[in-house]
């Protein structure tokens, strides 16, 4: 079958890999020339590499291993432990997204995939085909995949996003030199005219380099990320003040939207096929999306290879499958942030005390970072897919299963 990828990030080249490979004829359309650098964390943690694996994708060697890391919230911190999981290993890495989605991109064009530099600018259907715009030039295909961001064209073109419903965040990320004594993300809830639910991280690269940036939620009103700068500007601060990190140099900043939790979104619909943040599957608890990306890509072009343009349906089935139930909760837990800060700030205090306990860590670094594996179906009502979810973590965790924190 004849399919147009549009935007060739983590979750667009793999999907490219995986189709060109099954011998179906791919275009795959990015608005950059690659190499080129996205606004991201630069981790690819233990699900990642494990989608990777069964794709038979290496990464390179000198990418630098991560393993335990600490999470802080107000003054207290806790430690969340790395372990060998259920369907995962017990590490990530970092690696810089230029050089992450350059190696994908490459991969996409031994596979067979053509690659081409272009903004797709609009998509309708043309019959039982779909005429995709890219730039003033427009060509038919049967397939269309939207792997083009949490602003995606493809979703927009084709009514499969509800903008009045999507949970939106913005993160602000920074390359800079220097080094950190420990690999950390720190929760906040910013207090002020309004509410800023958010979190910051910082990352050693392995290279001199440190990845330092910030991510907030801020719902529908997009208007909010304008205080995005000023409190990256007051975490570097606080963690040059606390000894956590020595920088030196200039920075080299960069900003992207994330959209969130599923909800107001279509995955597909008659040939129509989206993945990744253009799916709105980055997680609301801590924004972290390639995992999503990449799976979401090998589940998509499994519907397009066994289904073709009827497979929307096994889609949206696997994709709730795999995330509906966390990201419903996530989804919820973020509304609450947004909207009720005092009982975030209350939960999370909470959290901070009973996490002093290695297996409750455990148990919330597996919850918060959407590592629970079980079985059964994640239908019902929110509160039971939640109950499932939660309970798993705390089997896997507590317990004694083994998890890691990606």
């Amino acid at each position: 079958m004849r399919v147009l990828i549009a935007g060739a990030g983590p979750g667009g080249s793999l999907a490219a890999v995986l189709l060109a490979r099954q011998g179906h004829d791919v275009v795959l359309v990015d608005r950059s020339e690659f190499p080129r650098d996205k606004a991201c964390g630069d981790v690819i943690g233990p699900r990642a590499l494990a989608v990777l694996k069964q794709a038979d994708i290496s990464l390179p060697a000198h990418a630098h291993r991560i393993g335990s890391m600490v999470l802080g919230f107000e003054a207290g911190q806790i430690t969340l432990p790395a372990r060998p999981g259920l369907g995962h290993g017990g590490y990530g890495v970092t690696i810089r997204r230029r050089e992450f989605d350059d190696l994908l991109h490459r991969e996409a064009e031994r596979a067979g995939a053509t690659t081409r530099v272009g903004v797709v600018t609009k998509v309708t259907r043309a019959g039982r085909r779909l005429s995709v715009s890219v730039g003033s030039q427009s060509e038919d295909y049967e397939l269309v995949v939207g792997a083009d961001g949490a602003n995606s064209t493809v979703a927009r073109s084709m009514g499969l996003m509800n903008a009045d419903r999507a949970l939106m965040g913005f993160a602000l990320r920074r390359h800079v030199l220097g080094a950190t004594r420990e690999d950390r993300v720190d929760l906040f809830l910013e207090q002020g005219d309004t509410a800023l639910p958010g979190y910051g991280w910082v990352f050693d690269q392995g290279d001199g380099r440190l990845n330092l940036g910030i991510g907030v939620g801020i719902g529908t009103q997009r208007t909010r990320a304008k205080g995005a700068r000023e409190l990256l500007e007051r975490y570097q601060r606080r963690l040059q003040a606390q000894g956590i990190v020595t920088i030196t140099g200039s920075p080299s900043e960069m900003g992207g939207w994330l959209k969130m939790g599923l909800i107001g979104q279509r995955v597909a619909d008659d040939g129509v096929f989206l993945v990744g943040d253009a799916a709105g599957l980055v997680n609301p608890l801590q924004g972290e999306g390639i995992a999503a990306a990449l799976l979401s890509a090998t589940l998509c072009a499994s519907a397009i290879d066994r289904y073709g343009a009827n497979g929307a349906g096994a889609y949206r089935s696997e994709i709730q499958d795999h995330f509906g139930a966390f990201l419903s909760t996530g989804y919820l837990a973020q509304r609450i942030a947004l909207s009720h800060p005092r009982v975030a700030r209350i939960a999370m205090r909470t959290l901070m005390v009973a996490g002093r306990y290695d297996r409750i860590a455990s148990a919330w670094g597996l919850f918060w970072n959407d590592l629970t594996e079980y079985s059964g179906s994640q239908t019902g009502s929110l509160a039971a897919r939640t109950m499932v979810h939660v309970g798993a973590a705390i089997t896997q965790g507590v317990l004694g299963s083994p998890e890691w924190l990606g």
